[in-house]
């Protein structure tokens, strides 16, 4: 599948996808087959991945954890991982500094992309419990089946660790029903892919007709 973002009216037409789910739902998935369609794809989580490579980040979350936390040089986002789910105090405090950076990136690509015009999207895992809808004009929602995260989670983590995760995020039935979309990523990615590329017909369909 081919799809290119065609040029707009300078500062119009462009509609900012979010996309998001939980824990193992095939968020990253879904965002690739944009990419792969010739959407421009943005990861928060690599975002995230860079501030931790930054000195002033470093040095923030060396005061939070301590010293120790700081393996070659970077933070061990794994060793973090597993303080801030077991402790929702310091889970607090790490978002305090990492999610102003992170959205303040967020609003500049954006911000970048009105010149531009087209369609561009964002795999964001913490969409609504960030409370960041306002920032979207179209809001995707991955959706699979319990058992199948863990499936797909269990090679990498252990139960506690799956758990955990979970249960700091917003049940996926209560996401479903705030979103846009919602696509079944329980089957093959091919039938991901199929839903994939309904949603940017229509949503190509609908910058065309805004011209209009």
């Amino acid at each position: 599948m081919e799809f290119r973002n065609v040029e707009y009216k300078e500062g119009k037409n462009l509609i900012v996808v979010g996309i998001t789910g939980i824990f193992g739902s095939g968020k990253t998935t879904v965002g690739k087959i944009f990419q792969k369609a010739g959407i421009p794809y943005f990861s928060l989580d690599t975002i995230v991945h860079n501030l931790f490579k930054e000195e002033d980040v470093i040095n923030q979350i060396k005061d939070l954890f301590g010293a120790g936390i700081i393996k070659e040089g970077k933070p061990d986002r794994k060793a973090i991982a597993k303080i801030v789910f077991a402790d929702r105090c310091c889970k607090k405090k790490l978002e305090g500094i990492i999610h102003p950076l992170v959205f303040n990136r967020l609003r500049k690509i954006i911000l970048d992309w009105r010149k531009k015009g087209g369609i561009i999207v964002f795999e964001i895992p913490l969409l609504f419990e960030t409370k960041s809808e306002s920032l979207f004009d179209k809001i995707l929602v991955v959706s699979t089946s319990y058992e199948k995260i863990i499936s797909r989670l269990k090679r990498r983590f252990s139960p506690d660790e799956i758990n955990s995760r979970l249960a700091n995020q917003i049940p996926l039935s209560e996401k479903e029903k705030k979103a846009t979309y919602v696509i079944s990523n329980s089957d093959s990615v091919s039938k991901t892919t199929v839903q994939v590329k309904k949603i940017i017909r229509e949503l190509q369909k609908e910058l065309i007709n805004s011209q209009n």
